[in-house]
């Protein structure tokens, strides 16, 4: 049975690509070295918006490269619609774009790399 893929969000990139020494890198390192590390255009354009030089860029861009890019279905958006008015009504109010990512990740069977706390709470409707 091969490894679960890794869904790396956008939080954990931004420790392994500063390099620090956050328990994290390790575990994107371990994702990367077993070719089970994952990650979308979303989460890719995030870290664009953050670049502060051409070196910057390019290190995302080669991450791209090395680590699958996970696709959505018709009903990826819809499906983070109704999970964000799921937690709505909670009175639990969490961005549409994180509530997309759990769902994308949930679709393509991939656990959640991320320091991002407020996805347990998504995890727990999913």
């Amino acid at each position: 049975m091969p490894d679960k893929l890794v869904f790396i969000d956008t939080s954990a990139w931004i420790e392994y690509l500063k390099k620090t020494s956050h328990p994290i890198t390790k575990e994107i390192e371990s994702a990367l070295l077993l070719n089970t590390a994952a990650t979308c255009q979303l989460v890719l354009a995030e870290l664009i918006q953050g670049v502060r030089s051409e070196k910057e860029t390019a290190l995302i861009m080669d991450l791209a490269l090395v680590a699958k890019i996970l696709k959505e279905s018709e009903s990826t958006w819809q499906q983070a619609g109704f999970l964000a008015n799921k937690l709505k009504k909670q009175g639990k109010t969490l961005s549409l774009i994180d509530c997309y990512l759990a769902v994308l990740a949930k679709e393509n069977k991939a656990v959640i790399l991320t320091l991002d706390k407020h996805f347990s709470i998504i995890a727990d409707l999913l």
